[in-house]
Order: structure tokens, then C-alpha cells, then sequence
């Protein structure tokens, strides 16, 4: 069996071990914005219950779990060493994918909830679950930022996409 179809059988441990530092920050902010959805963001106004963001799925938390699976699904397609284009670096994407989830959350935190009792409308109380994805985001951008400084400062966007186009192991042939 050769590197390449070694590597694409590899499992989750030794692929992650393949990706540079700023891959895996990457790697582990989008897992982190995945795994927030299962934290509490909210606190029900009249009964006091935490809920979940997957408890009540509007286009918010939609968008947030499939920016964050696409992140993670080109990192580990990367790892394996598959080779696919994409108009933009992997770099920016991560930037572009964490400051677009930012902006998902803060405008999710602007926009809670209601219960609605005897003609009032009550707002849900935000939780942590909510302030961790915030956290995570950032993160994701942070290392997008760093990934695209690291390995293609100063060039131009298509090319800094050709080279991550290149697979990362070497094609036997």
C-alpha cells in the first residue's frame, strides 16, 4: 500500500496529526462551534429550563452547524491528502467561515427566543452555550487569519489557492 491510500485510510488520530498547527486550531474551533449546540444558551422565562440551540433550529443555528461541518469536511479531506480546488484559500475560507459565524451568533443573541403568556411576550435569557460559540468563532477566524499569513503572505488569492490545491502528500507515479 503506498503513503497516499495509506493516508487515506488512516483513522481520525493520525489524520489530525497530519494537519499543521493552524489546520487543527481550525479543526478544533469548528468542532467547538458543533459541540456548542449542545450547551445551554438559553433559560426559559417562566419555567427556568436551559435549552440547547438544537432544541428550537431556526436558520441560525442551521447556518452555524453547516459552516462548521464544512470547515471540518475540508480539513479532514485535506488530511487525507485528497486534491480538490477551491476559488480561495483554505486560510481565508477558515477566516471568511469564523467571521461569518461570528456575526451568525451576535445576531442570534439579538434575536432570543419568546414565550408568549396571557398577550405578553417574554425573552428567553441568554446562557454560556451561546458566549462558547462566540469564543469558537473567533477562533476559527483567528486561525484562517494565521493559516493564510503563514504559508502565502503576500500573494495573491489565486494563487495561494493553487498551492492548497496541491496534495500534501506525494503522489507516487
Amino acid at each position: 500500500m503506498n503513503e497516499l491510500q495509506g493516508a487515506r485510510r488512516a483513522g481520525l488520530g493520525t489524520l489530525y496529526r497530519s494537519l499543521d498547527r493552524e489546520q487543527r486550531l481550525a479543526g478544533i474551533a469548528a468542532a467547538g462551534i458543533v459541540l456548542s449546540m449542545f450547551a445551554p444558551w438559553w433559560r426559559d422565562p417562566v419555567f427556568g429550563l436551559s435549552s440547547w440551540a438544537l432544541n428550537n433550529v431556526t436558520f441560525y443555528e442551521l447556518a452555524l452547524l453547516l459552516v462548521a461541518l464544512a470547515v471540518l469536511l475540508l480539513l479532514y479531506r485535506r488530511a487525507q491528502g485528497r486534491v480538490f480546488h477551491l476559488p480561495l484559500s483554505d486560510g481565508t475560507l477558515g477566516a471568511g467561515a469564523g467571521i461569518w459565524c461570528f456575526v451568525i451568533v451576535t445576531a442570534r443573541a439579538f434575536d432570543p427566543p419568546t414565550r408568549a403568556i396571557k398577550g405578553e411576550t417574554l425573552d428567553y435569557d441568554m446562557r454560556w452555550g451561546l458566549l462558547l460559540c462566540m469564543a469558537a468563532a473567533i477562533l476559527l477566524a483567528v486561525a484562517g487569519i494565521r493559516s493564510r499569513q503563514k504559508h502565502h503572505r503576500g500573494e495573491p488569492e489565486s494563487v495561494a489557492a493553487d498551492a492548497d490545491a496541491q496534495p500534501t502528500l506525494p503522489i507516487p507515479g
